[in-house]
């Protein structure tokens, strides 16, 4: 049972009562163009948002930060990202695949720790990770690799940290040189294993990862990340393989902030974290108090923006939300490193047992 009141299963992503089709269509074809139209944007938008604040108001639901005070306010892991240039790209992917992999599978608490070429940036890399805790992380930057260090520039890059931004995890990170950025107003969660989200039974991956640098609507940073956080408060439950939403405001524009959005799974993680149906309170709530904060709405708009996904993955989201194609995408097939295994450590759940004899069982001659 989702927070919202939805009855779901390991593979039911949201409430649409045996109706995705027609509430999908509904949305699709009716909501969503008259919310663009004049009406819609002048009028229905900030008398439905009005409603919704005046609601969080006298309910109690406004949020100071940070606040941890519940699980989907809560982070115990870190997620980084890196951009750095490199001195030669074929000598950056010969070295950095080897120690990528060897960095996984010896570290129980890294879960992602890959590398793609960036498609925006000369003779740029991009690299992800994923730390079970800032201890995970400390340890892997106390071990570097002479070979992956070398093919680095003088220009060190800078990158987004994302999760439990402790001391520790600044400490440790101070020691690459690169400039990570904190900022302020840090918001979301970080779920942890053995979360049902995790689950490499009913979730295999590899995940889908949205990382992007956004900007809002001048000023409104403060009003975005309690919409945020008070919507992070439903999907935390109704979309289990939405494994991360973080976001906090950008330390060099007050109008940008930084955001991760990491699915385990496609319907249960993305479809599920915005299902399109009125019988769920999360698009309301979204398209009401949240988008109108975003400068480009929907389609927002990016100085940065990476998604590493399958490319059928981000084929179906960008059919979903015409807006996700503003993302640079980077396909798993050409990824440097280990694909990431966000289940790894955990046993199979006897639900996903059962499931996987059931599919390998030859049928009936």
């Amino acid at each position: 049972m989702g927070e919202c009141g939805c009855p779901m299963g390991p593979h039911d992503p949201g409430c649409y009562l045996g109706c995705r089709g027609g509430c999908e269509g509904f949305v699709d074809c009716f909501l969503l163009p008259f919310l663009g139209s004049a009406c819609g944007k002048g009028c229905v938008i900030p008398a439905a948002g009005a409603v919704w604040l005046g609601c969080d108001k006298l309910c109690g639901r406004d949020v100071k930060f940070p606040d941890q005070s519940k699980p989907s306010r809560a982070a115990s892991g870190v997620v980084t990202l890196t951009i750095r240039p490199v001195k030669d790209v074929a000598e950056y992917k010969a070295a950095y695949d080897p120690y990528a992999k060897k960095v996984q599978q010896g570290s129980a608490g890294v879960r992602a720790f890959f590398s793609f070429i960036d498609k925006s940036r000369e003779s740029t890399c991009l690299q992800v990770a994923w730390y079970d805790s800032p201890d995970d992380l400390a340890k892997v930057v106390a071990e570097p690799d002479a070979a992956v260090d070398a093919c680095y520039t003088d220009d060190k890059g800078f990158g987004a940290v994302f999760g439990l931004r402790e001391q520790e995890t600044k400490d440790a990170l101070a020691k690459t040189g690169v400039a990570y950025e904190y900022g302020t107003l840090p918001r979301g969660f970080m779920k942890t294993a053995p979360h049902k989200g995790f689950d490499g039974g009913n979730y295999p991956g590899p995940p889908m990862i949205w990382m992007s640098k956004r900007w809002v609507q001048p000023g409104r940073n403060p009003a975005i990340a309690s919409a945020f956080a008070k919507v992070g408060d439903l999907q935390y439950y109704s979309a289990p393989a939405f494994l991360s939403a973080f976001e906090y405001t950008a330390e060099d524009n007050a109008d940008q902030l930084w955001s991760l959005r990491w699915f385990n799974d496609y319907d249960m993680g993305h479809v599920a974290h915005f299902p399109k149906t009125l019988l769920s309170w999360i698009p309301t709530r979204v398209l009401f108090t949240m988008i109108p904060n975003l400068k480009g709405g929907l389609g927002a708009e990016y100085p940065v923006g990476l998604s590493f996904s399958t490319k059928d993955n981000i084929d179906k989201a960008i059919a979903y939300n015409a807006g996700n194609k503003a993302y640079d995408q980077h396909y798993w097939e050409d990824v440097i490193g280990p694909l990431p295994d966000m289940g790894k450590g955990q046993e199979i759940s006897a639900t996903s047992a059962d499931k996987m004899l059931r599919d390998e069982k030859p049928a009936a001659a």
